[in-house]
């Protein structure tokens, strides 16, 4: 036997991977400081890509906390309130580095007008539309328009006192209407008024809609406005029959997608109020619901799945703010959200009269709506717009926070706003492999991967670039990932194999017979353990390293063995037979085998979405050696065709395979300074071959999975070159060895640059 007392491998050199009559629902704000100088915005970066779950989790962390470090964000304490830093690390982490949150959606804005020359709007597309006379805001008096609008989608300017709003990459399309001063006497609006303007109230919104049905996006659209009074305190059937028009232009019948509306709760909540007056207590309104137009869908069918109510969060605690309705009967509708002190572009007076443009801060359940108007935005971006906008609504509310104080419906309604949790993946995500419903989901993304044996090198994964994987969560929300994040390529042979290699007996040719360990059995046969084959590096034989062997030997020159990995390596099934043929007039020798695996591929293996993956693979071989000028030259060589088989997965079809291995030698002895070789050899590979894939790529909004179907190349693009060298020296008590090895190309893989290993060691017989 063979004892190695010392061996050890430095690696020396490795390459360096490649890259890189209607009354307003808020107070009036004060006028702004005086802005100070802009500054750069602190942007964070990140290395690009998908991730795993955990990865993900991980880097979303990092991305998030770098987005709270932003002046623009901390200017505007709401932001994080509603987790929006966690949402743009998800929009950063999904949809690339440069996306900008909500960008390619729409916000509409029903209000008093927008100032589009503010700073907050810059390079912003602002479509500007007018109704029942309304004309371009002046700064006269405060635009409250623009101070919402700032809000849901005011871009960042770089001034670190200037916040940006939820979704400050998203368009705005706002429509100025006439509008009154809240003055904090609660006035409830009777049925008679209300059945008056049902059809004026009712064309701002047949306008706003045809506005969208001539071809423009309108996602969301935000009401911050509204009449005095509490929906409670008026039968449903008196409002049906009061507002007729307006609840049918609400309810959007026969458009394509009905367009979400986001409506401001208001503001009455502690308001004087006269004796006798439903919900008037002590002179001042209980304001138990929310107000008369946003309450609508608690009694309307046809609002119901595209409306929202929110109302307002105070800044200190989080509790809700004392001026807001609660959400009452429309708990089901409402959402709470920040609305005091919030930071918003001011346009209006200064207090000596003077107009400017600015920022300032201010209160009301008007200033609340609009974080829910962007942050649905930012969730209709994030989802490519694949779902409908009635689910858009039904995961905000089942992903509000409803811990704690929140769990108060008839406060609180669905919970506090949580964008965080409406853009992250709800329970396990799943990959869908069937046409279907997004619910037929059949394969946990997380259990998904494909370890590619060495012999691919970078083929599949090369292949897989920019190709992307749709899992669904537990709600049908869709989350993309690319494809190449869950191939993960083998680089080679070990070190252990190279130093096995280097202090083995030898460096002759492989026989078929030539397992390590091999004992004498009855009837002229062998048993052993195969090992990993030297003469050809990585051959077809190391598929099955490891295996328990019995081999025969013949006369003439014939051997022959079977093995099975079955007792030792069960998790990775390999079972098959081999024949050589050495004829002893000849320098040459030859072999041929068969090897099956029943869950792996050239050593790769499908879990998840991929599937299973087996394989059975013909080789032929040669080795062979001849002496020249007191050198002994010799070469080896396998060739091998493999037939591989998937299933359940998202591989459809691969060819037939065709793979090499070979080695090229020369080594010569000296009579007192030992001994020298010198080798170039290819490890295992595939010369090529193609699978056929079919991955889901999108969801429509009906729920229906598209998928997408594309032919990836298996052959790697590099080729690994091992150059090697090696001294050996007896001595008294063994024999002394040094050795080096160059690799060019490691684990045919272009992203590895070479490396090179040097050895030594001392190899003691007895």
């Amino acid at each position: 036997m063979a004892l190695d007392l010392l061996s050890w491998g430095r690696a020396v050199a490795r390459g360096l991977a490649a890259l890189l009559a209607l009354g307003a629902c808020s107070g009036r704000p004060g006028p702004p400081p005086a802005p100070p100088a802009p500054v750069p915005d602190c942007v964070p970066t990140h290395g690009g890509g998908c991730l795993t779950a955990p990865e993900f989790r991980a880097a979303a962390e990092e991305l998030a906390a770098g987005r709270r470090a932003d002046p623009g964000f901390g200017a505007q304490w709401g932001l994080e309130a509603i987790g929006a830093h966690r949402a743009y690390a998800h929009v950063d982490l999904l949809e690339g580095p440069g996306a900008e949150p909500g960008a390619g959606v729409t916000v509409g804005v029903i209000d008093s007008g927008i100032d589009p020359e503010h700073p907050a709007f810059a390079g912003r597309t602002v479509h500007r539309g007018f109704v029942f006379g309304a004309g371009p805001e002046t700064g006269e008096t405060y635009s409250h328009g623009t101070a919402v609008a700032s809000i849901a989608a005011g871009g960042r300017t770089g001034d670190p006192e200037a916040p940006h709003g939820v979704a400050w990459g998203a368009d705005l399309a706002v429509w100025a209407i006439p509008l009154g001063t809240a003055d904090n006497i609660y006035e409830p609006i009777s049925l008679e008024a209300l059945a008056a303007g049902d059809a004026g109230f009712a064309e701002i919104f047949r306008q706003v809609f045809a506005w969208r049905d001539a071809g423009n996006r309108l996602d969301v659209l935000n009401l911050s406005f509204g009449y005095d009074g509490i929906i409670d305190d008026y039968p449903a059937e008196d409002l049906r029959a009061s507002l007729p028009e307006v609840i049918a232009a609400l309810g959007q019948a026969g458009a394509a997608e009905k367009t979400i509306l986001v409506w401001a709760a208001g503001n009455m909540n502690g308001d004087r109020c006269e004796a006798g007056i439903p919900n008037c207590v002590g002179g001042e309104v209980e304001a138990v619901s929310v107000g008369v137009s946003p309450g609508l869908a608690a009694y309307a069918a046809e609002l119901q799945g595209h409306s929202v109510v929110v109302a307002a969060l105070g800044a200190d605690g989080g509790a809700i703010a004392d001026f807001s309705n609660r959400c009452g009967i429309a708990a089901d509708y409402c959402i709470a959200a920040p609305g005091e002190r919030v930071a918003l572009a001011y346009f209006g007076p200064t207090e000596e009269g003077d107009v400017i443009r600015g920022y300032s801060d201010g209160r009301g359940t008007s200033f609340a709506a609009p974080f829910v108007s962007g942050g649905l935005a930012v969730m209709k971006q994030l989802f490519r717009d694949q779902l409908s906008n009635e689910d858009l609504v039904s995961r905000l509310f089942a992903t509000a926070d409803k811990t704690g104080i929140y769990a108060e419906r008839e406060i609180y309604g669905q919970g506090r706003m949580d964008l965080g949790a409406a853009t992250s993946p709800v329970g396990v995500l799943d990959v869908p492999l069937g046409a279907g419903l997004a619910t037929a989901a059949s394969a946990s993304l997380g259990s998904t991967g494909l370890r590619l044996g060495a012999a691919f090198g970078d083929g599949l994964a090369a292949s897989f670039d920019g190709d992307e994987i749709m899992a669904l969560d537990d709600y049908g929300a869709p989350f993309w990932y690319e494809m190449g994040d869950f191939a993960a390529t083998t680089e080679g042979p070990a070190l252990s194999a190279r130093l096995r290699s280097f202090l083995g007996p030898g460096s002759g040719g492989l026989t078929v017979g030539g397992g390590s360990g091999g004992m004498p059995t009855a009837l002229g046969t062998t048993a052993g353990i195969v090992r990993m084959p030297t003469a050809v590096g990585n051959g077809h034989l190391a598929l099955a390293e490891r295996a328990v062997q019995v081999g025969a030997f013949e006369r003439a020159g014939v051997s022959a063995t079977a093995f099975t990995t079955g007792p030792l390596r069960p998790a990775m099934p390999a079972t098959g037979a081999a024949l050589a043929w050495r004829p002893g007039a000849l320098p040459v020798g030859f072999r041929a085998g068969w090897i099956s695996e029943r869950e792996t591929m050239l050593g790769s293996l499908g879990t998840g979405a991929f599937g299973g993956l087996s394989a059975g693979t013909a080789f032929f071989g040669f080795d062979g050696g001849v002496d020249f000028a007191g050198w002994n030259l010799g070469a080896a060589g396998e060739f091998g065709v493999v037939n591989p088989a998937a299933t359940g997965g998202l591989i459809q079809e691969i060819t037939p395979l065709a793979t090499s291995t070979f080695a090229v030698h020369a080594s010569r002895g000296f009579a007192r300074a030992g001994s020298v070789s010198f080798s170039v050899s290819q490890p295992l590979r595939v010369e090529n071959g193609w699978a056929a894939l079919t991955a889901p790529s999108a969801r429509t909004k009906q729920g229906e999975v598209l998928y997408r179907s594309f032919r990836a190349d298996l052959a790697p693009g590099e080729r690994q070159l091992d150059l090697a060298a090696q001294w050996n020296r007896a001595l008294p008590l063994g024999e002394f060895r040094l050795g080096a090895v160059w690799s060019h190309w490691p684990g045919h893989r272009e992203v590895l640059g070479p490396q090179a290993a040097a050895l030594a060691g001392w190899r003691w017989v007895f």
